[in-house]
C-alpha cells in the first residue's frame, strides 16, 4: 500500500531549460528575489513549481514555532525564539520538507501579513501576532498563481517583505516583526495584461515559458504524463536517482556559493550590458551579479565566467527592459547579449528624446486639487479599498473596529467608553483613474527651433507617466484647419507612440478649435476627471468664430469639470503672450517648455 502523495518529478519535466535554471538558482540563493514565470495556460508553469519543493533539501525548524525559525541561526529566528535561545541555548527541532505556500487571489492584507490579537494584548499586555501567509512562507516557497490579478497594494507588501526578509505588522500603535524569507514564485498569463514596471522590477528573474516546439519533446511529455497517471509511484522510482543527484547538486552549490568570486572585468561587463539596454534600476546590476554567482556554483565553479553573464542576462533583464516603456517587444536574445558583450552600438533614429526627465510634474494635483488620479491615490471617502484607519475629527466614514480598539486600549478603569477622541476614520485607496488628453500643436510655427522635438518628447514623457500609473491617455494633434484625433482614450500606449513618432507637421494653427474639440472628448469621460494638456506656441490663426476673445468665451462655457494645463513651446522671453492670457482666463496653470523638460 502506498500512502504517500506523489508529485510529478522535477527531473521528468521536459525542456524549459531556462526556467529550470531560474528555479534552481533561487533555491541556491533565495535573496535573488524569486522568479516570475510568464506563459500561456497549459505550459506546465505550476507543475514546475510544485515539483521544485520535492527537490529542495529538507530544512531544520524550531518545533512548535509558527514562523519555521532556524533552530541555531539567531538571524533567522523570530523574537521569542531568539529570547529562548539566548536564555536556554538549544531549541527543540524538526526536519521537514520545504513546502509551497499558496497565495489566494482573494487574499486580504490581514491574511497576508497576519493580525494582532487585541484581546490578548489587553488581557495580558503581550504582543500577540496571529500569523498570516508570510509567517507560513518563511523559509519556504511562496507561490502566487496569476500574480497580475492580485491587488497592487498586496503585491507591494509581499515584495517589500521579500526584499527585506522581514514582515512588519503595525496595527493601532503596536508593531511586531518576524523573519520572512522565501523563494517567491509568481506565474501569469501575458494575455491577461501585464504588471506595473515597478512591480516587475521587484521579481529577481523572469522567464517566458513557451509551448514546446519539437515533435520529440511533445511526444515525450505525453508519454511521461501517461506513465505518471498509470502508476505515479513507479514513475517516481524511475527518476529517483536523477532527483537525488540534482538534490545533492543543490546542496553542494549552496555550500560553494560563499566562495564564488567575480572579477572586476565581469562586474564592468554587467554594468555595460545593463546600461546599453537603457535599464535604469540598480536592482538589475545586483540581481545580475547574484544570478551569475549562483549559476557558477550550480556548475561547481568558484569563478564567474562570461557564459554565466549571458545566462544571467536572459533571466534577470527581459522584464526590466520594459523600463523603457513601450518599445516594440523585442525579446532579449543570445545574439543581442553577445553583441553587447562584444560591442556593437544600436542605432537610433527617432527625434523623441527618451533620455529627458520631467523637471516639473505638470499634472500634479496640487495645482487644482480636483484630480483624484493615481497621483493622489490615498483619498478618504466612501469608495475604494479600506486600507487602514486614522484619527479624525469629522470622519468621512467611521472605522468602527479601529475606534473600539482605540477606546479599549486607552480605557484604564475597566469600562469601555468611546470618547470623541477615539474616533478613527477609514483610509481607502481609490482606484481612481485619470485621463490625460494631450493636445499637440504640429503647425508650421512649431517646426522652428526644434520646438516640435521638445513637444514630442514632453508628450512621450506624459505617455510614460500614464503608462506607469495605468492612466488612460488620448492624443490629438492640430494643424491646418482642425484637430485630428491620433488616438482616442486608451491604455495601449504603443499605438499612441507610433502616431507620435510619425506625426505630420506644417500648416496653419487652429488653436482654439482644437481646444474646443479636445473638451468635447473630455466631456464624454464618465469615470475620471480629465486633464487636458495643451502644448503649443500660442500662434493661433484659425478661429471658431472670428477672433480669440469670442472663442475664449465659447470655450469657458465647456470647461467645467476638466483640468487644463498649458505648456508653452516658447521660452519666457520669446513667448507672444497668447497662451499666458488664455491660461489666466481659464485659471489654468501655465509652464514654459524649458521649465518642464
Amino acid at each position: 500500500m502506498h500512502h504517500k502523495f506523489v508529485i510529478f518529478p522535477f527531473t521528468a519535466m521536459v525542456g524549459q531549460k531556462i526556467l529550470k535554471k531560474a528555479l534552481l538558482i533561487n533555491a541556491i540563493d533565495p535573496s535573488i528575489g524569486g522568479v516570475l514565470i510568464k506563459g500561456d495556460k497549459g505550459t506546465g508553469k505550476s507543475t514546475f513549481v510544485r515539483s521544485l519543493s520535492y527537490l529542495l533539501p529538507e530544512i531544520e525548524i524550531v518545533e512548535g514555532c509558527s514562523f519555521n525559525c532556524h533552530p541555531s541561526d539567531i538571524k533567522l529566528m523570530c523574537h521569542s525564539c531568539q529570547e529562548k535561545y539566548k536564555n536556554g541555548g538549544t531549541l527543540p527541532k524538526l526536519s521537514k520538507r520545504m513546502e509551497i505556500v499558496d497565495m489566494p487571489i482573494s487574499a486580504t492584507e490581514d491574511m497576508v501579513i497576519g493580525t494582532i490579537d487585541i484581546k490578548k494584548v489587553l488581557k495580558k499586555g503581550i504582543k500577540a501576532l496571529e500569523p498570516g501567509i508570510l509567517a507560513r512562507a518563511n523559509r519556504n516557497i511562496l507561490y502566487i498563481d496569476e500574480v497580475n490579478l492580485l491587488d497592487d497594494h498586496l503585491v507591494n507588501v509581499l515584495l517589500d517583505s521579500a526584499a527585506m526578509g522581514v514582515n512588519l505588522v503595525e496595527r493601532e500603535g503596536i508593531s511586531i516583526h518576524h523573519p520572512s524569507r522565501f523563494i517567491l514564485v509568481g506565474t501569469m498569463n501575458p494575455e491577461e495584461g501585464d504588471l506595473r514596471p515597478q512591480i516587475l522590477d521587484r521579481f529577481g528573474l523572469s522567464v517566458e515559458v513557451k509551448a514546446l516546439e519539437s515533435k520529440e519533446e511533445r511526444l515525450k511529455v505525453m508519454q511521461y504524463r501517461r506513465e505518471f497517471d498509470h502508476d505515479p509511484w513507479e514513475f517516481e522510482q524511475k527518476f529517483k536517482t536523477q532527483q537525488e543527484n540534482l538534490q545533492d547538486k543543490i546542496i553542494q552549490a549552496q555550500k560553494l556559493l560563499p566562495q564564488v568570486m567575480i572579477s572586476q572585468d565581469m562586474l564592468e561587463k554587467i554594468v555595460e550590458i545593463i546600461t546599453s539596454l537603457g535599464i535604469k534600476t540598480h536592482r538589475a546590476d545586483i540581481v545580475m551579479e547574484k544570478t551569475s554567482k549562483a549559476l557558477a556554483a550550480l556548475d561547481c565553479r568558484t569563478e564567474v565566467a562570461e557564459e554565466d553573464l549571458k545566462e544571467a542576462a536572459l533571466m534577470a533583464l527581459p522584464h526590466r527592459m520594459k523600463q523603457l516603456p513601450f518599445q516594440k517587444d523585442e525579446p532579449l536574445t543570445q545574439e543581442a547579449i553577445e553583441n553587447m558583450i562584444h560591442g556593437e552600438p544600436p542605432e537610433e533614429t527617432f527625434e523623441i528624446d527618451r533620455q529627458r526627465q520631467l523637471k516639473k510634474n505638470i499634472t500634479r494635483t496640487e495645482v487644482k486639487g480636483a484630480l483624484q488620479g493615481k497621483n493622489s491615490s490615498k483619498v478618504t471617502g466612501s469608495r475604494g479599498m479600506y486600507l487602514k484607519a486614522r484619527d479624525s475629527k469629522k470622519p468621512a466614514s467611521l472605522a468602527v473596529d479601529a475606534t473600539v480598539r482605540k477606546a479599549a486600549r486607552e480605557n484604564n478603569n475597566g469600562k469601555l467608553v468611546v470618547l470623541p477622541e477615539h474616533v478613527m476614520e477609514k483610509v481607502r485607496v481609490s482606484k481612481g483613474e485619470s485621463l490625460y488628453i494631450i493636445l499637440l500643436d504640429s503647425s508650421s510655427s512649431m517646426r522652428m527651433d526644434k520646438k516640435i522635438g521638445f513637444a514630442k518628447s514632453l508628450s512621450w514623457l506624459l505617455l510614460k507617466e500614464s503608462y506607469e500609473k495605468k492612466n488612460k491617455i488620448a492624443l490629438l494633434a492640430f494643424r491646418g484647419d482642425d484637430a485630428e484625433i491620433l488616438s482616442s482614450p486608451t491604455r495601449d500606449v504603443n499605438k499612441i507612440e507610433e502616431s507620435l513618432e510619425n506625426l505630420p507637421t506644417g500648416g496653419k494653427t487652429p488653436l482654439t478649435p482644437a481646444i474646443y474639440q479636445a473638451l468635447k472628448m473630455a466631456k464624454l469621460e464618465k469615470r475620471a476627471t480629465p486633464t487636458l494638456v495643451v502644448i503649443s506656441d500660442g500662434r493661433g490663426n484659425v478661429f471658431l468664430e472670428d477672433n480669440l476673445e469670442t472663442d475664449i468665451k465659447l470655450i469657458s462655457e465647456m470647461i467645467d469639470g476638466v483640468n487644463m494645463v498649458f505648456v508653452n513651446a516658447e521660452t519666457r522671453n520669446r513667448s507672444i503672450g497668447v497662451l499666458e492670457d488664455i491660461s489666466i482666463s481659464f485659471t489654468a496653470p501655465h509652464f514654459y517648455l524649458d521649465e518642464v523638460v
